[in-house]
């Protein structure tokens, strides 16, 4: 189908086109306005060196400590996307998870590697309240389950979880942008109906054509 075609298409159904784009500015609109805003909580949990190696059996300790830290830093992104671990720090920092499912739990934290030595984590609450209490919970549990999973000797090198002040922002629909993204989006999914509609007409044309001859 050439250009021509598809524009000829579109200005002679250009009525339908119109309303489902009306259409899907109005519902956009009315969602954005009616959406209750999210506040974004973003922290780093940071892998700290206690100690130092006490032998010297092993010539490149800072390398092996950087492995190290790395290592705890994808423990603790698995740490986070635990159902389980999630629920129970929830649960500690008096965050109501009535109407959860083990998707929400997977999925509440979104940890990032922001380095070799910190992960970075963002959520949603829709009142910032427990930020700090949620953050507190989130240390300690990733500081037990550290001491569960990495047991060192007295001579080995001992790490410890710490973390940063919450940074709280609020998060409001973007009104123009999602009316821009509509736009374009209704526009080329309209002209699509309209091309296929008339791309379904063209056989029935000729089916009648036959008939008549």
């Amino acid at each position: 189908m050439e250009l021509k075609q598809i524009i000829t298409i579109l200005k002679k159904d250009w009525k339908s086109i119109l309303i489902i784009m009306v259409f899907a500015l109005a519902l956009t609109t009315i969602f954005s306005l009616v959406a209750k805003p999210k506040y974004e909580i973003n922290f780093s949990l940071l892998i700290s060196q206690v100690t130092t190696q006490a032998t010297t059996d092993f010539k490149y300790d800072n390398y092996y400590a950087l492995q190290t830290k790395d290592k705890i830093g994808d423990h603790l992104m698995s740490f986070l996307k635990t159902p389980e671990e999630v629920a129970k720090i929830l649960k500690d920092s008096n965050f109501t998870t009535d109407n959860f499912t083990t998707y929400d739990f997977r999925n509440f934290f979104r940890p990032y590697k922001a380095s070799v030595e910190s992960i970075g984590v963002t959520f949603l609450l829709d009142k910032p309240d427990l930020a700090k209490n949620i953050v507190q919970n989130v240390l300690s549990d990733a500081n037990q389950n550290l001491e569960k999973t990495y047991t060192p000797d007295k001579k080995d090198t001992r790490y410890e979880i710490k973390v940063s002040d919450p940074l709280i922002s609020l998060k409001k629909p973007h009104l123009v942008l999602n009316l821009i993204i509509v736009l374009i989006v209704g526009f080329i999914f309209s002209s699509f109906i309209a091309i296929f509609k008339e791309y379904i007409k063209k056989p029935q044309e000729l089916i009648k054509t036959y008939e008549k001859i």
